[in-house]
């Protein structure tokens, strides 16, 4: 009551003096917990300001497009975005093969940035950064290439942060998706290079026609026609090739400035309300196909639409226009179409060299600037039909924004039984440093499984893998693992009914073997926790074995350090505990949901095992060992 539940009280029963016991404990739980509020209270106030300071330094790096980790001098990492787990961790395709690059890791509080990005890189780039500093250099920063996430290239900023004495304290990691930018590079090469030997050979064929012509003036007539045939010919390829490699060029480059993904019907439903509401103009809408995006400063390109559409308003009369779209290979062309003529060429000339402007909204670029930035191309022509004509702004498509799966989660109620037949207390990966480390500071992986039965060593197997990670005391709730697994052996009846997983969710899912691979290095270097954990660990160990993973880490049971602050207790089970501690479950029998209730738990135990003496790994350890539960065999 005054360690984890202050709500918690005993219910007053048994002989007259266990009854007044048992009154005068409740009364001073009521009073504890009366003076525990106010200071709570306090605490709330003060924790409060400080986590508007800390939204709104998350808010700053959640919305930039860079990734960004600031890390401890030992590589250890203890500020990330999601863009920076983004472009590092992998997406299981292959990678482009870039010396040095490692996209296989991880990345989470605590952990080590070198199973991201090979370490004598970063090594190489502190050390560079530290020679600056030594020869008086103002220059903090040092930048190298990496492959990321699906071969990606990766620019990456590396960042001295000093202390008060001029010492490194940390280092930030600013990593800038480059590939396009290289792409485009090479792509400009390629085109400069090709037109330059088309150009070249036409100018040879030219210079040889005229200096035979200059040098043999009573050339036969029909020998001159043939030279200036010639003269004409390669011209005009020279002209082609010229125009070819504009056109290249700009279907292959990106335009400068910030320019985003939209689809295209969310775009135009935006400029087809602002025209209602600034022009009082109805543009009728045609179907747009869901699959078109568009890239575009959504801002401008909308109030640049509105600026046309209020000219061609005035220009022809006409308060209803219709707009079509329509997609041709890498552009996306958006037509207003009106009855009457086109628009002149010098009116539409003269409109790009106005600001834009409509009513009391106005930017700084005109028309054409607009356009330019864009890579965007506007004309006006006739329909086929001749009574119609429409004006069309040419913009370059984009590739629709990735699909987020939804996650799957099923609610039953079933306990499992206890298995100990995996030798928990002597794992390869304990050492005399880990034991004498208080429980506190350790990093922690807490895991759970969900199975096709309730029996390995007959060969049932993992369909279901959840975890989450603990750093410094905190569950790291944007930190997790889950994943569905394709057994080899089919799903009992039973087990369907407790976890809800049916065969035809684990079709086309990893199997044990890519799973296993993958958390192993999501828990690489911490303790990793379960409730009833050598059901688990027997099954990480079976499934390994043939693949040769092992899983090394020491080992603690949430169910077993129950048992040891709760002796007097029979029950330890998951929902006793979290009944006994005011915990709310969510999710049970989902391998995620079960695992962030099990780190609860072991969170709540935490100043429980505390009270009873035992700080460190170590004592955690030899204390589980003694409990009961600990000497049962199966």
């Amino acid at each position: 009551m005054h360690g984890v539940n202050p709500g918690h009280r005993i219910p007053v029963e048994g002989s007259r003096d266990i009854k007044q016991l048992t009154v005068a404990i409740n009364s001073s739980a009521d009073a504890f917990e009366t003076l525990n509020h106010s200071v709570e209270e306090r605490i709330a106030d003060a924790r409060a300001r400080i986590e508007e300071e800390k939204n709104i330094l998350s808010v700053v790096l959640a919305e930039l497009p860079e990734g960004v980790l600031v890390c401890s001098p030992e590589g250890r990492i203890i500020l990330y975005n999601e863009r920076a787990r983004q472009l590092l961790e992998s997406s299981g395709e292959t990678s482009t093969g870039l010396q040095h690059a490692q996209p296989d890791g991880f990345v989470g509080l605590g952990r080590s940035i070198f199973s991201a990005i090979d370490k004598p890189l970063i090594t190489s780039a502190l050390d560079e950064i530290a020679a600056h500093l030594r020869r008086g250099g103002r220059e903090l920063a040092s930048s190298f290439v990496i492959a990321g996430r699906s071969g990606r290239l990766l620019q990456v900023a590396t960042v001295y942060i000093l202390g008060p004495l001029r010492e490194m304290t940390a280092f930030a990691l600013i990593l800038t998706d480059a590939t396009e930018q290289m792409e485009a590079f090479r792509r400009a090469e390629s085109l400069l290079q090709s037109y330059t030997i088309r150009v070249r050979r036409a100018l040879a064929s030219i210079r040889s026609s005229v200096e035979l012509i200059l040098d043999f003036p009573e050339l036969p007539p029909a020998k001159s026609r043939e030279f200036h045939h010639i003269i004409r010919c390669e011209a005009l390829a020279a002209g082609e090739a010229t125009d070819h490699v504009m056109v290249e060029y700009a279907a292959s480059t990106r335009p400068p400035g910030p320019l985003a993904r939209m689809r295209a019907q969310d775009f135009l439903d935006a400029v087809r309300r602002k025209a209602g509401d600034r022009l009082g103009l109805d543009l009728q809408m045609g179907p747009v196909q869901d699959a078109l995006w568009i890239r575009l400063d959504n801002t401008s390109m909308a109030l640049a639409l509105v600026f046309i559409l209020e000219r061609l308003g005035a220009e022809f009369g006409h308060t209803v226009l219709r707009c079509r779209l329509e997609a041709k290979e890498r552009f996306v062309g958006i037509d207003f179409v009106w009855p009457g003529p086109p628009l002149r060429l010098e009116t539409l000339h003269s409109w790009e060299l106005q600001h834009v402007s409509v009513a009391d909204e106005g930017l700084r670029f005109t028309l054409k600037e607009i356009l330019m930035r864009h890579r965007a191309e506007l004309y006006s022509q006739s329909l086929g039909n001749g009574s119609e004509s429409y004006l069309r702004l040419l913009l370059e498509l984009a590739e629709p924004a990735d699909a987020v799966q939804p996650r799957w989660k099923t609610v039953l109620a079933t306990a499992r039984p206890v298995y100990y037949d995996f030798d928990l207390f002597n794992q390869p990966g304990q050492s005399f440093e880990l034991d004498r480390r208080q429980l506190a500071g350790l990093p922690y992986t807490v895991f759970d499984t969900e199975t096709t039965g309730l029996n390995p060593r007959e060969g049932d197997e993992i369909v279901s893998l959840g975890a989450v990670r603990i750093v410094n005391g905190r569950l790291l709730a944007s930190e997790c693992y889950e994943q569905l697994v394709k057994p080899g052996t089919a799903l009992r009846p039973e087990s369907i009914r407790i976890h809800g997983i049916q065969p035809e969710m684990l079709e086309g899912q990893p199997d044990a073997r890519q799973v296993l691979r993958s958390f192993q290095r999501f828990a690489e270097g911490t303790i990793l926790v379960a409730h009833n954990a050598a059901f688990d660990m027997r099954l990480l160990q079976l499934q390994g074995e043939g693949s040769g993973i092992r899983f090394e880490n020491p080992v603690l049971d949430t169910m077993l350090l129950s048992a040891v602050v709760h002796s007097a207790l029979d029950e330890h089970n998951i929902e006793a505990i979290a009944d006994r501690l005011g915990i709310t479950i969510k999710g049970r029998h989902t391998a995620l949901g079960d695992a962030i209730a099990t780190a609860e738990i072991f969170l709540k135990l935490m100043p429980l095992l505390k009270a009873a003496g035992i700080d460190t790994l170590k004592q955690a350890r030899e204390a589980s060992q003694k409990t009961f539960y600990a000497r049962m065999k199966y």
